[in-house]
């Protein structure tokens, strides 16, 4: 089994339990008589620990191999769900909550690994693997957790059975890791040794690489402009056409699948012939106008068609993005750009989750999904730019400065 497709694997199964569980954390929460402010609290404490360990984990993962940050970091995540599932008191969740945001920055030494293993011209391919474990794990992750919840058993250990299942699962990938995944950096090929030490400093270096500030912008506003849906889908769902959770999770499971078959089966045939720029230019248009369509939906031909169109631009949109950064960073700035690239997307997740709710609940379900049109519009001007200083030819990548050409057959370097 290829390295590729046993860190694929890994992704698929550690996300298969952090999906399992998010849909459950509230009820499960509440069935402790715990409030409305702890409750957000705890959804808050992911989020918030997994911004400050990301940009942390990946630099540590230049440093010193991205095998033993995954090691650890899993066997943080199984950990962390055994707690959960078994705890009653606030503060002991809330711990719980934190080190698995801790422990799932993880997800950029994964893409770092994969950019070690790929070539220039594959690797928008290997990082649409990733994005299509994202999408399976989601939409099979939530799924299995309603199966469980109606399994035969006592109704005190109902709500448990899951967070248990999810670090089986976390577990499962740990072992994975453990067994069959080698080490993508070797001592004395030069990135271990050079990697700089974590540091504030050495992140605002990070995005001074040529176009990789750009592109980090343009990743997180990607993000930002997806959230408006993430967070409001549902209730979407609700105030528009009077869906239920299981139909909206219906809603969800297919757009789940439609950015999975994107990045998982489009992508790699997309980029050999048209090049990440082009892409990047066409998933974001096509994101914006998935939002729009969905503000304006009135019936279900409409709202599938809205959804896929959606579908079809994350798709398109994120690979390529994560694809085109890579191939322009040095070897021993991957996990480092990707830190900072997750610190982006995160504080982006945590920004509209709040914002979208809040113009949903003053202007209606439409609203979000309006906002969210208008950051992917802002996102397209940042993609036209890129699209235009930034060409791919015969797998060596060029960055336009005025008159000026900076070719490169590897990464690009600023200093």
């Amino acid at each position: 089994m290829s390295p590729l497709v046993v860190i694929v694997l890994i992704v698929l199964v550690d996300l298969l339990g952090f999906s399992i569980v998010m849909p459950l954390l509230a009820p499960f929460a509440k069935q402790y008589g715990l409030t409305g402010g702890q409750i957000g609290l705890l959804f808050a404490a992911y989020p918030m620990c997994q911004l400050v360990a990301g940009p942390i984990l990946g630099r540590l993962s230049d440093r010193y191999g991205r095998r033993p940050l995954l090691i650890v970091s899993q066997a943080g995540t199984a950990l962390s769900f055994v707690v959960l599932g078994l705890s009653s008191n606030f503060t002991v969740m809330l711990l719980a909550r934190m080190l698995d945001g801790f422990s799932g920055g993880n997800i950029l030494v994964a893409q770092a690994y994969v950019a070690d293993i790929t070539t220039e011209e594959n690797r928008s391919r290997g990082l649409g693997l990733i994005g299509m474990a994202f999408g399976l794990g989601f939409v099979l992750g939530p799924f299995l957790g309603g199966l469980l919840l109606a399994l035969p058993i006592d109704p005190a250990w109902r709500l448990k059975v899951p967070f248990l299942v999810a670090a089986l699962f976390s577990t499962i990938a740990w072992v994975l890791v453990l067994l069959r995944l080698p080490e993508s950096l070797t001592r004395g090929s030069g990135p271990i040794q050079r990697a700089r030490v974590v540091s504030w400093r050495g992140l605002v270096d990070t995005v001074s690489l040529p176009s990789v500030g750009r592109l980090v912008l343009l990743g997180g506003l990607v993000v930002l402009s997806f959230a408006a849906l993430e967070g409001t889908y549902s209730l979407y769902l609700r105030g528009r056409f009077d869906w239920g959770p299981q139909k909206a999770a219906f809603g969800f499971a297919f757009l789940g699948l439609v950015s999975a078959v994107v990045q998982g089966g489009l992508i790699r045939r997309l980029v050999p012939k048209y090049g990440e720029p082009r892409l990047i230019v066409a998933g974001v248009a096509t994101l914006a106008i998935g939002l729009g369509t969905l503000a304006l939906a009135s019936n279900g031909p409409m709202l599938l068609l809205a959804t896929l169109i959606v579908g079809v631009g994350q798709g398109l949109a994120s690979p390529t993005v994560s694809g085109l950064l890579s191939r322009l960073t040095p070897a021993d700035e991957q996990g480092s750009v990707f830190g900072v690239l997750s610190m982006a997307q995160t504080v982006a997740r945590l920004a509209n989750y709040l914002a979208a709710n809040l113009l949903l609940a003053r202007f209606g379900p439409a609203a979000p999904f309006w906002e969210g049109a208008a950051i992917a519009l802002l996102g397209l001007a940042i993609a036209l730019v890129v699209f235009r200083t930034t060409r791919v030819e015969d797998g060596i990548v060029s960055i336009l400065r005025g008159t000026k050409e900076f070719a490169d057959s590897g990464p690009v370097r600023s200093r």
